[in-house]
């Protein structure tokens, strides 16, 4: 039987980091733990991880760590740096990179780009987007809308999907697609023109005016995708019958004080000088020392993912959608947290937004002893719960489950999760939908 002590109510989590504070619990705090007492409909043994899971997910990921770090110091980093010597002598220097990169980049563009059918011209200036729409005729649930995350294509998505319809267990219309720049989408002319605004145009084009796809639908945000889904949700409430946030940054996450702010704040000048690299053909060729050499969350994700997803993160284009993806990221947090700050003090002329029901999937295994800052595992996971807890609060139907047992690359991947999850939210849109 899967232990539940890892999942808390929202208003008992808020209460506890109340305390934290030093801050009593609201009236509205109050009306939570009431609705918690009546029904828990997230606390589905399906979606929980047991002790052994999880105790055993964190001893793999330290001893890989300590293994990789050992290999690095000894062995393997002077002979990179030797390389790399060389490298820049033989490769960069006379142009043979950059020569080769544009070659890589048009090949490997071409051996995983997806069938004609899947390309739409609907992206800017009727720029071509990589769209994956999984029909479902026969299908009476709401459709699924899945946004997927920062640096992910339909490469990666698209069969990640086809488990998740197979997940289901019954027919469902799934749809997604990948912004410009991503994947096998065309990039921007003029990547300055990015933004939230852009971004959400572009979502809601798509899905209303394409598409024309069956409203309410359900929106499942992966990752950084679940700051717009929730935007999204937030801005058009009556197109949304549920949402799902599967492991949501904190929309607090730019901001002084946070842990995590140094890395994401400084992420757009990494992500742009990365894409210098690339275009002198220096990233390809590190590719494997990434993926098999650099620990914590970022090595994680690069081991998990496919070669071809690899292959076309490091092009020049990839890398500079990515670094620009950080720069909207944080005006749409700072919409959602203004939305969500809105929402919790609006009248009750707008209660309707505050009934759709909302799941919120936390993953809360780290890889490094100090994941971020220099705050300790346990630290950092009482961290990304407490700061996880205004999204659970934009709705009066929202449920919270902690994994304990799942990294963020492991969340994004575990599909049978996904599907769970999707159900938990099914079943409370209409009661006829639970088996």
């Amino acid at each position: 039987m899967s232990s539940l002590e890892n999942v808390k109510s929202p208003s008992e989590q808020n209460n506890n980091f109340g305390q934290r504070k030093g801050r009593s619990s609201t009236p509205k705090h109050e009306q939570h733990k009431e609705m918690d007492k009546k029904s828990k409909w997230y606390d589905d043994p399906l979606l929980q991880a047991t002790d052994p899971m999880r105790a055993a997910a964190t001893t793999q990921s330290s001893l890989c760590t300590a293994v990789w770090m050992g290999l690095v110091g000894i062995v393997i980093l002077p002979i990179t740096l030797v390389v790399l010597i060389l490298f820049l002598l033989l490769w960069i220097l006379p142009g043979f990179g950059s020569s080769y990169e544009r070659y890589a980049e048009a090949r490997d563009r071409k051996k995983y780009y997806p069938p004609e059918d899947e390309m739409k011209p609907w992206g800017p200036e009727n720029k071509l987007i990589h769209v994956v729409h999984l029909r479902a005729p026969e299908s009476k649930l709401p459709p699924i809308i899945y946004v997927s995350g920062l640096g992910a294509s339909m490469n990666v998505v698209k069969p990640l999907l086809l488990k998740f319809a197979q997940y289901i267990d019954e027919p469902i219309e799934i749809f997604s697609f990948d912004s410009p720049g991503y994947g096998a989408s065309a990039p921007p002319v003029d990547w300055t023109t990015e933004s939230a605004d852009t971004e959400i145009s572009l979502l809601r084009r798509v899905v209303c005016e394409k598409l024309v796809l069956r409203k309410p639908f359900v929106l499942f945000g992966a990752s950084a995708g679940a700051s717009l889904a929730q935007l999204y949700r937030l801005q058009y409430p009556e197109d949304v019958a549920g949402i799902i946030l599967f492991d949501p940054t904190p929309s607090n996450v730019f901001e002084d004080g946070s842990p995590m702010s140094v890395d994401f704040n400084g992420a757009f000048s990494l992500y742009r000088k990365m894409a210098r690299a690339a275009s002198w053909g220096l990233m390809r060729p590190l590719a494997p020392l990434i993926r098999y050499c650099i620990p914590g969350e970022f090595g994680d994700i690069f081991r998990l993912l496919p070669h071809g997803h690899v292959a076309l993160f490091m092009t020049q284009t990839m890398l500079r959608k990515t670094g620009n993806h950080f720069l909207y990221w944080r005006t749409i947090m700072d919409r959602v947290s203004k939305l969500e700050i809105d929402l919790s003090s609006a009248s009750n002329a707008v209660t309707i937004r505050r009934s759709t029901p909302l799941l919120v999937v936390s993953a809360q295994n780290w890889i490094k002893k100090r994941p971020h800052g220099s705050l300790t595992r346990e630290e950092m996971r009482h961290w990304w719960n407490d700061n996880q807890q205004p999204f659970v609060r934009s709705s009066d139907n929202a449920g919270f489950v902690a994994r304990t047992d799942h990294t963020h690359a492991q969340c994004m991947l575990d599909m049978k999760l996904a599907a769970n999850a999707t159900k938990a939210i099914l079943a409370q849109i209409n009661s006829k939908f639970v088996r």
